[in-house]
């Protein structure tokens, strides 16, 4: 099968240099040199080989393949028949349509066709003949596919956690603060927001004014689903890289947790379902105490803890003494120490 694809991609890229606007129907001259056979390409149509004249590769798109001459290299027919009751020197392919190999037929490697395959006596062919093939990925990708989703998913969550880290990385910590800290309403409004905005993008669909808006927010969702699994990532990585260590260091360990947890069968999606509800929350706990003021309980780092106040003296009215002065700067420090 290798050798078919390779065949195939070589006799497209040959053809289509050679003849820009390949013609239906092969017209070599009779008795032409085998060693000089050029290749036939067609998108549509029919490529006949009549008896005494030779051609390189034929491939055909859509259409169908008579050969009565000399094919030096293979046959291949994406969507259509091939007829066969010359000499093939290799193989005879056909993705979607039935192979006919006549008495006078030969074949020096294989005949396949997804459908029927009819071979009549004296037919002559040196390598295998199946029909029912299916041309489908299988083999190694098949046995990759399951993991296909989840290296996906892990890969689409680290690139938005290193977009997240360089456009907005103090969002990132107050929203893992806000997790840690309370992970309740973080998970209650991730439920509420994972089930309200659908709700409210189909209701917005079903308006003629609020269309735009409702497609845009169904359209988004996916996003509005990675960026939730990131931050709720992020979180975890907080949780096992504590602070004042960078973020970055977080960053790659919540994703390794998770990408590693993304590979159990079933397990995977109920943590990409949770921790995106979960992210999303937090992201929102996080917004609201922005936004109102709330202490976010979470730890100072080193350096950054809030200076007390200096006390300014009073300025010294003319007439003044320095003792009344003096009384006066003893009660701002006595005002300031009771707060």
């Amino acid at each position: 099968m290798c050798a078919v694809a390779s065949a195939t991609i070589v006799a497209a890229g040959t053809a289509l240099a050679q003849t820009p606007t390949p013609t239906p129907t092969s017209t070599p001259q009779p008795g032409a040199d085998v060693g000089r056979a050029e290749d036939q390409v067609v998108l549509s149509g029919t490529v006949t080989v009549p008896k005494g004249q030779s051609v390189g590769e034929v491939v055909v798109f859509h259409g169908r393949v008579l050969v009565g001459g000399v094919v030096v290299g293979d046959v291949v027919v994406l969507d259509g028949s091939v007829v066969i009751s010359g000499q093939v020197s290799g193989s005879v392919v056909a993705l979607n349509g039935p192979i006919r190999l006549a008495p006078t037929a030969s074949v020096g490697r294989d005949v396949l066709g997804a459908q029927s395959v009819r071979s009549d006596p004296g037919a002559l062919v040196r390598g295998a003949v199946r029909e029912d093939v299916a041309f489908t990925p299988r083999g190694a990708l098949a046995a990759l596919g399951a993991l296909l989703g989840a290296v996906a998913i892990a890969v689409s969550t680290l690139l938005v956690l290193l977009l997240l880290l360089a456009l907005a990385p103090r969002a990132l910590d107050r929203t893992a603060t806000a997790g840690r800290t309370a992970p309740f309403a973080s998970m209650g409004w991730g439920v509420a927001v994972s089930i309200g905005v659908p709700l409210a993008a189909v209701a917005a669909v079903a308006s003629i004014l609020g269309s735009p808006l409702g497609l845009s927010l169904l359209l988004g969702i996916g996003l509005i689903w990675i960026v939730g699994l990131a931050f709720a990532v992020f979180t975890v990585g907080r949780l096992i890289v504590r602070e004042p260590r960078g973020r970055a260091r977080a960053l790659f360990a919540g994703w390794g947790a998770g990408a590693a947890v993304g590979l159990v069968p079933f397990l995977g999606v109920a943590v990409w379902v949770l921790g995106s509800m979960f992210g999303l929350g937090a992201a929102l706990v996080a917004t609201w105490r922005a936004r109102s003021g709330a202490p976010s309980r979470g730890r100072h780092r080193a350096g950054y803890a809030p200076a007390r106040p200096i006390p300014i003296p009073p300025a010294v009215a003319p007439g003044k003494s320095t003792k009344e002065a003096d009384r006066a700067l003893a009660e701002s420090h006595r005002a300031t120490s009771d707060d």
